[in-house]
């Protein structure tokens, strides 16, 4: 199983996934190898009751659903590619094979009445602050993403102002557009006011952002979280 594991993995990376990506992919399907293993059984020969059993297996340990879910994704993509290379003959997991998560609250996004008192807000902070806020509405970055941003992270292309993030969750790189007009043109006049230093863009700590957000929301009672 681990040499179908590295071969698998090489064709992932030959079509163009991250290294990250693989990483996650291989500490996912080590785990159901590990089971496979244990129970004396082969890819070939394994099926659908052997991976309802290692779903339950699982949630007697109280593993979350959403890591669940995410090991069953890898390896119906794992099987998908084994039966293509005639490792096995039919894919084994469907996603209506994984676990259901019951408790999952669907995140509400704020109204436009309550956007507008958010925007009010930020707009009274100081500069950098505000700046920081800005670069999340226009963005969708994490708070820790945009506490960690340096100055050269910010970059006008044309007419458009995009954010480089950098060693984000699961080690990716990517560039956004800010895509909120008003949140561009404050970022940008921001990013072009400021000195230019080794410190962070916004000179301010990822706490001390959830801590302003924790003050909007008891200031107005609106449910509010940066990421939201």
């Amino acid at each position: 199983m681990e040499k179908l594991i590295e071969e698998f993995l090489d064709d992932m990376r030959a079509e163009g996934k991250t290294e990250s990506s693989l990483d996650t992919y291989r500490y996912r399907l080590k785990d159901i190898a590990a089971y496979l293993t244990n129970n004396n059984l082969l890819i070939e020969n394994t099926k659908k009751a052997d991976v309802s059993e290692f779903m339950r297996q699982n949630l007697a340990k109280c593993q979350k659903i959403s890591t669940l879910r995410g090991k069953l994704s890898t390896f119906r993509v794992f099987c998908l590619w084994a039966v293509r290379r005639g490792y096995m003959q039919e894919a084994i997991v469907d996603p209506d094979d994984y676990p259901k998560n019951t408790h999952a609250q669907r995140i509400r996004r704020l109204s436009n009445e309550e956007l507008r008192i958010f925007k009010a807000y930020i707009d009274t902070l100081q500069p950098n602050a505000r700046a920081a806020f800005y670069a999340m509405l226009g963005t969708g970055c994490r708070v820790a993403e945009a506490a960690n941003l340096r100055i050269d992270d910010v970059a006008l292309r044309g007419k458009s102002v995009y954010i480089n993030i950098r060693n984000a969750k699961w080690h990716s790189d990517r560039c956004i557009p800010v895509i909120d007009e008003q949140a561009a043109k404050v970022i940008w006049k921001y990013r072009a006011e400021l000195e230019v230093d080794n410190r962070p863009l916004f000179r301010l700590s990822k706490r001390t952002l959830q801590g302003y957000a924790t003050d909007f929301a008891q200031k107005t009672g609106i449910t509010f979280r940066c990421h939201l």
